[in-house]
């Protein structure tokens, strides 16, 4: 195992979970963020906390019981470096280029205006918009809350602040639109976080989101070979379900979630996992263009976007 995913498992080897109440056998110690319910089916037990679905609005989601100052113990360092360990460094200006492909389908990308992209880790995705021009007609600006990741993005001349959404000094309503890719599934909270995006987008503007599904072909495999297989698969499961991801959407409840916020959904889309797209090494991207090629077949892709207007 390297150092890496050694320094990652213990983090949360080290969160607070002493505390943590007896709960009866289906039901959550965390209540449902998009109806309040506690009657869920646990679909995995990862090391530190089960992966249920909520039986009413089928909302999956982590059960879990972190405090504030885990996840921005997590949060901190070279977070890149512990998230993708199995790929070549260069694998964030891969990603970025997928999600420049998801931000030209707001309305806006051709117009210009203002945009935040909200969890902007070190920048990567603003300084390949700026790479391919969009910074002539784009006043863009990122907010995270890694210090480290931040450090690097103002390194590249970026407006890259280390804040909170709330902290980052931004008014309301002056962006045109916001671009939340692989973040919202990190959070606590992601109603009030799609609130929060809500208030500082002008009347109009666009929410561009990438998140993961929770009805997809891996995951759907996870569970069955954790069933069948037990602990020969815990492996493999865990890297499905990781700590890292504590919500898993699906068009429904992603919708719903835009709707708590006075957020329209106008697109749904899928697409690969980066996995899938920008695999390590030559066997396991034999895998990855078979998981890729089913489900698109299926319809069970791994990512779920959206982009979403504020109403």
């Amino acid at each position: 195992m390297s150092p890496s995913v050694k320094a990652k498992q213990a983090i949360f080897e080290g969160l607070l979970k002493d505390s943590v109440p007896a709960i009866r056998p289906g039901e959550a110690r965390k209540p449902c963020v998009l109806c309040a319910g506690r009657r869920v089916s646990t679909l995995y037990m990862q090391a530190h906390f089960p992966v249920v679905r909520c039986l009413d609005c089928r909302l999956v989601y982590a059960d879990e019981h972190f405090q504030a100052e885990d996840l921005q113990a997590f949060y901190t360092g070279d977070y890149y470096q512990r998230a993708y360990v199995c790929h070549p460094p260069e694998i964030d200006q891969k990603i970025a280029r997928d999600y420049v492909r998801c931000f030209d389908r707001s309305r806006a990308a051709a117009r210009g205006g203002s945009l935040l992209d909200f969890g902007s880790a070190r920048a990567t995705f603003l300084t390949e918009l700026t790479r391919r021009g969009y910074g002539d007609r784009w006043n863009m600006v990122g907010v995270d809350i890694n210090p480290d990741e931040v450090a690097m993005g103002k390194a590249q001349g970026l407006d890259v602040r280390c804040a909170t959404l709330r902290a980052s000094g931004l008014a309301p309503g002056s962006q045109d639109v916001v671009t939340a890719f692989s973040v919202l599934e990190h959070l606590q909270d992601p109603v009030e976080t799609l609130q929060e995006i809500a208030a500082v987008l002008k009347p109009g503007g666009e929410l561009v989101a990438i998140v993961p599904s929770g009805s997809c072909l891996i995951i759907h495999f996870a569970i069955l070979a954790s069933k069948l297989l037990g602990k020969r698969a815990k492996n493999f499961a865990d890297n499905v379900f990781h700590e890292e991801h504590l919500y898993y959407f699906s068009p429904k409840t992603l919708t719903t979630a835009c709707a708590r916020a006075g957020l329209r959904v106008d697109q749904v889309f899928y697409q690969p996992s980066y996995l899938e797209t920008h695999p390590p090494g030559i066997l396991v991207g034999v895998g990855s263009q078979l998981l890729r090629v089913s489900s698109w077949a299926l319809r069970r892709q791994t990512m779920l976007g959206v982009v979403a207007t504020k109403l």
